[in-house]
């Protein structure tokens, strides 16, 4: 598998890409960047990196057979050339300092629309591709690329794995159990509506019920731990940790042929759920195509109504950018 990350040179990316290397060392990563000596730099520490990897104990147990992967850097002007399984797009404008409340994510629609419209002409010579964006605000982004791109809907998924394990934090606190243990779909908008699926909680696979005292405090922790890393770490390393081994798992999923069990990503809509001419979160399995299945869950009264916020937020702003 080939992997070429738009912005690759960034925090996110290059962290998406050293990830990859130590987790999923026979998949090839291309950092396409306009800074070609960034991206080169990171391109060559990464594949030194990996030198330590393959050589630890059990290190070359994660290699497939087609052997070791390349980490190479790239400019957009080669994309045509790549010929990628995936592509992640990262590309941003650079955020301000003072980025650090909850509305940064839409305060970025503006600033990254015209980045999303040049990548989106870079990528009109390639076959359709399944494209992964990880770049705010995902949603309305995800389906600003399929409105310009127009390959089919199951090529674009928005990346939003990163509230899954925010919710887990905050459920396993009050649960008294280890965050690992838990699961809890997280669907919607990536930032204010997001929708915690409280019905389909588990705990080491075992259904459990969240107390009602709980829920609205498990969802402000999603909504504001982000923000509280970024201001006592500072906006450029944003929440890096958690969104590359995220952005990994999707890709090792794609990589595997695609996921067991769903979970939720962005992607267009087209009746489910009873939304259209949006990209929303919802649950997904994959393949190595890009969204094989969307699911359509029984949800709750109160989370259909907080999926209905989510959809009318996100579609009001693709109605005033197109």
């Amino acid at each position: 598998m080939h992997v070429a990350i738009i912005g690759g040179a960034s925090t996110i990316g290059s962290t998406v890409a050293y990830t990859v290397a130590g987790l999923a060392p026979s998949i090839d990563v291309s950092l396409v960047d306009i800074d070609e000596e960034a991206a080169w730099a990171h391109a060559t520490d990464i594949s030194h990196a990996g030198y330590h990897f393959a050589n630890a104990p059990d290190g070359r147990s994660r290699v497939g057979p087609d052997g070791f992967g390349e980490v190479r850097s790239a400019t957009p002007e080669d994309l045509p050339d790549l010929d990628p399984d995936l592509l992640v797009f990262n590309a941003a404008a650079p955020q301000p300092e003072d980025a650090t409340d909850r509305g940064a994510r839409e305060a970025e629609l503006e600033r990254n629309l015209a980045i999303v419209d040049d990548v989106a002409a870079d990528l009109r010579g390639l076959d359709p591709t399944p494209l992964l964006v990880v770049t705010n605000p995902i949603d309305r982004l995800t389906y600003r690329f399929r409105s310009l791109l127009g390959w089919p809907r199951e090529k674009f998924m928005g990346y939003s794995l990163s509230e899954t394990a925010r919710a887990a934090d905050a459920i396993a606190e009050g649960l008294g159990v280890h965050r690992n243990a838990v699961h809890c779909p997280m669907m919607g908008e990536h930032g204010e509506n997001v929708v915690p699926v409280f019905s389909r909680v588990r705990v080491d696979g075992e259904p459990v019920e969240v107390p009602e005292s709980d829920r609205a405090d498990v969802r402000e922790y999603v909504r504001d731990v982000p923000f509280e890393i970024a201001k006592r770490r500072g906006v450029r390393e944003t929440s890096r940790w958690v969104t590359s081994a995220g952005v990994t798992r999707v890709i090792r999923s794609m990589a595997a042929g695609g996921n067991e069990e769903p979970f939720c990503l962005s992607t267009p809509l087209a009746g489910e759920y009873g939304f259209e001419d949006v990209a929303l979160g919802v649950p997904v399995t994959l393949d190595g195509d890009g969204v094989a299945e969307i699911h359509e869950w029984e949800l709750s009264a109160e989370e259909g109504s907080q999926l209905t916020e989510a959809y009318e937020a996100v579609r009001a702003d693709l109605e005033r950018i197109e």
